[in-house]
């Protein structure tokens, strides 16, 4: 597995909170558009459909090409320099008194082709597409992926090391999620470490690591780039599996036309075992194997009959609710493309039923989190989760680094130097 240092795109220490902002895929138009309305922030980089009204399509290049702009005119106005050494990162997330760090470094796109970076999720061609256009036309990688690795103990080691350092940028974002990071002091242990790990895993940013994909055989067909060539990278985080956290993804959907409430009650009844919520018990699944259901202005704990597959896929619980209720009662075949079924990852069973009291929902299910081990036995055997499977949290904050591959003609950026 090889990293790379790369010069960071960063924001100035004093203002990282001002700036920077979540990821792109974890607000819906209307949260960007909040985090818009502040001309310094990322959002607006990342988002750039929010500096138009809500009829323009995000997908035109006149909205790709404002990205780039927004981009451009934070670099001309120092909210944003790029680092004049090529450099590995150390990024820690703390909240709550539980923290997170990884390396921030680049990644080959041929290690992502060839499965040493390994996906466990299919991937939607529209979004792929979205990114890989926004990619292009800032000729940057403005948001890096959250990849892991498991059982590396020095390099577990080699961060707190480093972490030993005066940080280069400190601050509390609003969510209450403190934002660390510091300068690597020496690159070869973690090249030496990486060269003798022979796969990490994605645990968020399929997309944009498809779309990194898409942009690095652009780049060699139109410029006849190198191997070498910093559009051949893309950015990422390189965390502990032991550290990482996955919280729940919620289901929501919609009856089939013509279903009603009690039809569902009676299909459920006779698939598993399905008993009413006492109060002082709460709704969230405490065990693998059961489901937390809202349904008719009533939360039930429904329990999964036996397995019956023996692959480590069949045993996951986002696996079963298709298989069980999702496909056979209710219609849904194709999570991805099925207009009926939403997600809500991380959030609490109150937004769920909610949801469903307010019409914008007919049924939602409450899941328990899939596991980084589950996670990472199904991406080594290739096996793909469902859509929705896993919901990291913290996120990656955006804004804080971007890897630059600098298209043809762009303008040179300047420096810290």
């Amino acid at each position: 597995m090889r990293i790379h240092p790369f010069s960071a795109i960063r924001t100035p220490a004093h203002r990282a909170s001002e700036v920077s902002c979540p990821p792109y895929d974890v607000v819906d138009r209307f949260e960007a558009a909040q985090f818009a309305t502040k001309a310094n922030n990322f959002m607006r980089v990342i988002r750039p459909e929010v500096d138009f009204s809500n009829e323009q399509d995000p997908h035109s290049p006149v909205v790709y090409q404002r990205g780039r702009e927004n981009l451009q005119d934070l670099i001309a106005r120092k909210l944003m320099t790029r680092d004049p050494n090529a450099s590995l990162y150390v990024y820690r997330q703390s909240r709550s008194g539980r923290k997170q760090a990884g390396l921030v470094c680049c990644v080959n796109v041929d290690d992502y082709k060839s499965g040493d970076i390994r996906r466990h999720e299919l991937t939607r061609p529209e979004k792929e597409l979205d990114r890989m256009e926004h990619m292009l036309v800032s000729g940057a990688h403005c948001e890096p992926v959250l990849l892991t690795v498991m059982g590396q103990t020095e390099f577990v080691r080699q961060l707190a090391r480093d972490m030993n350092y005066r940080p280069i940028l400190h601050f509390v974002a609003k969510d209450g999620v403190t934002h660390t990071l510091w300068n690597v002091q020496q690159n070869e242990p973690y090249t030496s470490i990486f060269e003798n790990v022979q796969r990490v895993y994605i645990a968020d940013g399929h997309h944009r690591c498809a779309a990194a994909s898409r942009v690095a055989e652009q780049m060699r067909k139109l410029s006849s780039v190198s191997a070498d060539h910093e559009s051949q990278r893309f950015p990422a985080v390189i965390f502990p599996g032991e550290e990482l956290v996955i919280l729940p993804y919620h289901r929501l959907a919609r009856f089939a036309p013509g279903q009603t409430s009690e039809d569902v009650e009676r299909k459920l009844a006779a698939t598993g075992f399905i008993e009413s919520i006492s109060e002082n018990i709460g709704p969230a699944p405490a065990n693998r194997g059961e489901i937390g259901i809202f349904i008719n202005k009533t939360w039930w704990r429904f329990r999964f009959p036996p397995v019956t597959g023996t692959s480590v896929l069949d045993q996951l619980d986002v696996v079963r609710i298709s298989q069980v209720i999702l496909a056979p009662i209710l219609g849904i075949t194709d999570e991805r493309t099925d207009p009926r079924i939403s997600f809500l990852g991380g959030c609490s069973t109150e937004e769920l039923s909610q949801s469903v009291l307010s019409g914008k929902s007919d049924i939602a299910f409450a899941m328990h989190a899939t596991s980084i081990e589950e996670l990472i036995n199904i991406a080594a055997e290739n096996l793909i989760m469902p859509p929705k499977s896993t919901w990291f949290d913290p996120k990656i904050r955006s804004g804080l680094f971007v890897h630059s591959f600098a298209l043809q003609g762009d303008v040179e950026l300047p420096s810290n130097a």
